[in-house]
Order: C-alpha cells, then sequence, then structure tokens
C-alpha cells in the first residue's frame, strides 16, 4: 500500500536494509555485539551530522547522536554541520569540519605505520609462544 502512495524517490520500502539500520533491529545488535569486543584493537572516531535530512516530505535524523557515536573510553567523537548525506562533501578546504576531519585522517595515518608494526610482533611472539606450547604438548 505504501508503494502505491510514496514516490520511490522519497522512500525505498524494497529490501531489508531500513529493517535492519532500525533503531533496535536484531541485526543492528548482532553487528554491535560483534564489534564491540573488537573496538579496543582500533583508534575511533565518530561522527554525526548535526543537521536534519531532507527525505522530501519531512526531516529527521537519518543516525542519533547517541546512535552514531556513543560515548565510549578511548574513543574521539564530533558532530559535523550537516545532514547524513552531504557530512563528508565538503565544498573547500575552508568548509566547516574539513580540517578536523582531515586532522583526525593524518593522525591515524602518522600514527598507523608503528602500531601496525607493534602489532606484528606481538602477534609474531603470541605465535611463537602457542607453537612451543603445542611442541610441549606433543612431548608428553
Amino acid at each position: 500500500m505504501v508503494d502505491a502512495l510514496v514516490p520511490s524517490k522519497l522512500f525505498d520500502t524494497d529490501g531489508q536494509l531500513l529493517e535492519a539500520l532500525e533503531e533496535g533491529s536484531e541485526t543492528l545488535q548482532n553487528v554491535t555485539d560483534i564489534f564491540a569486543p573488537l573496538m579496543k584493537n582500533f583508534h575511533i572516531y565518530f561522527f554525526w551530522g548535526q543537521e536534519k535530512t531532507d527525505f522530501g516530505t519531512t526531516r529527521k535524523y537519518v543516525v542519533k547522536e547517541h546512535s552514531a557515536a556513543p560515548i565510549l573510553d578511548d574513543t574521539e567523537r564530533a558532530g559535523l554541520p550537516y545532514d547524513h548525506c552531504n557530512m563528508c562533501s565538503f565544498e573547500s578546504r575552508t568548509a566547516p569540519g574539513y580540517r578536523l576531519l582531515v586532522a583526525a585522517l593524518m593522525t591515524y595515518t602518522l600514527n598507523a605505520p608503528s602500531t601496525i608494526a607493534q602489532r606484528w610482533i606481538s602477534a609474531t611472539e603470541m605465535l611463537k609462544a602457542k607453537r612451543v606450547t603445542e611442541a610441549a604438548e606433543l612431548m608428553q
């Protein structure tokens, strides 16, 4: 019924993506449950759009701040003065939020080589310890 009344450009009623992204959906909860324990392995900077998105007949937030940028230990967060569709479309290098985003990317990019090198060392040491343990078990 909705398909017949609402133009497809305003609202896509096909597909399971919209349902999966609904607040409180089982799919979204499963993704969160899987990702949460892995977060400590990453440097995370949460961004959200501070303006409501225009859907033609209504304006609303696609992702609310508390969902897009939860307050968690060892993470960074910032709002960008755009709607969801335009939050990564900067008109110029002086556009609001551009320097913030570039600074975050530069920081993570500059820190990545040493972080990755240390993780390779740790992974190699863990693998070596595992092999020593396995060899000791075989010798018993």
